[in-house]
């Protein structure tokens, strides 16, 4: 058993061997995907690429919420979303391996895309070397704001400084409104653009909701994991019930952004919006598409609703879990319907390269949490985050 002022042990090797055999096959799907069905293969690359790098973006969020709302409940589990956030490589990965197929997934950078007035007039954006450069900036701007958190909690280690708190809510008030300009030109780049003809004003915060329910989902989750295998006992109920509330809350706000995107198009019924719908309620699609919102929003809101569900770890561990799954397929159905209007199934291909980014993840976020000790020591909200509504 780890002592928790000390960083992770090493997984047992049993358990890394399988997720790197896992990543393995996920990287020989992806590999023989590009030869015998290259849209499905970069799509599902783009969606898993999307998919980890929002789950770290909204780590990083939740870091910067709490420092910023002077919040010390979340002090004893902090090196979690520390670790989620950092794992962000991970998600940066799928993205980059999408940018050599450009032409095959977004129909701007195809060569007939000259030929339509629309496509042209927004050529000054949509093109490759500029979504490539605006690609790397994005990542690597969220990037450096998870590193930078990381850098002043763990110098608060060394010297204890009340400074380094000062410093990380100035860094985090900045990172809430960088990361919401970036993210949702993040969204509109590299998932909305995936249809160039149709828009909504509402997509940058349906995706930044999404983000932030999956990134407190994965949070739980890590914390649910640890505090199951004793490695940290500070956890009460009351983390567990905060942490409950939260995703019980953006996973709600997720339901209420999806619910305002589709009745204002649908009572709107103007052609140009309304044919990201028609997509995605037939040629196969239907059943995934109400599946979603089950997944993301009806079976977590209805395991998360009484105080009780909250604070039981089996309860929280399946409301996050089908959130995530909910989550992903969100991102399938938001990229796959507009490359391939008819639903050719989510096949072992797809599963197979999802399976081999989440073991990528998977220890890219325990690689995140050896690095430091699990409970931040020189955090001055420690000691009142230990005692969180003893």
């Amino acid at each position: 058993m780890n002592d928790s002022t000390t960083p992770l042990a090493a997984l047992p090797r049993p358990l890394r061997q399988v997720l790197w055999a896992l990543a393995l096959l996920g990287a020989a799907a992806f590999v023989v995907g590009l030869f015998v069905a290259p849209l499905r293969a970069l799509s599902s690359a783009l969606v898993c690429g999307f998919y980890f790098a929002s789950i770290a973006v909204g780590a990083l969020v939740f870091l910067s919420l709490m420092a910023v709302a002077n919040a010390s409940w979340h002090v004893v589990l902090k090196r979690i979303p520390e670790a989620v956030s950092l794992a962000l490589p991970v998600g940066a990965l799928g993205l980059v391996l999408v940018l050599p197929g450009l032409s095959v997934v977004y129909p701007w950078a195809a060569a007939e895309a000259g030929a339509d007035h629309l496509l042209h007039e927004k050529h000054a954006w949509l093109n490759a070397p500029a979504f490539a450069v605006r690609m790397v900036a994005l990542l690597g701007v969220w990037w450096a704001f998870a590193a930078g958190l990381r850098r002043t909690s763990l110098r608060q280690d060394v010297d204890g400084q009340v400074g380094h708190t000062r410093r990380a809510v100035a860094l985090s008030a900045l990172c809430l409104v960088v990361v919401g300009v970036t993210f949702s030109m993040a969204s509109f780049d590299w998932l909305m653009s995936t249809e160039p003809h149709w828009f909504s004003t509402i997509y940058a915060l349906y995706s930044i909701a999404g983000a932030l329910a999956a990134g407190t989902a994965a949070i739980t989750l890590a914390v649910l994991a640890l505090r199951r295998a004793g490695l940290m006992p500070e956890l009460t109920e009351s983390h567990l019930h905060d942490l409950g509330k939260l995703t019980f809350g953006f996973c709600t706000l997720w339901a209420y952004m999806w619910l305002s995107q589709y009745l204002l198009i649908w009572y709107a019924n103007l052609p140009e919006e309304t044919s990201y719908y028609l997509a995605r309620e037939g040629g196969g699609w239907s059943f995934l598409f109400w599946m979603n919102v089950l997944l993301g929003w009806g079976i977590p809101f209805v395991l998360l609703l009484s105080r009780r569900g909250k604070r039981s770890e089996p309860n929280l561990a399946w409301a996050c879990g089908f959130l995530l799954a909910g989550r992903w397929l969100d991102i399938y159905l938001m990229a796959a319907p507009g490359t391939s209007p008819e639903h050719a199934g989510i096949g072992l291909a797809e599963l197979a390269i999802l399976a081999g980014f989440g073991a990528l993840f998977v220890l890219a976020l325990v690689r995140g949490l050896r690095a430091a000790p699990l409970i931040p020591r020189g955090d001055p909200y420690l000691q009142e985050s230990l005692h969180h509504h003893a």
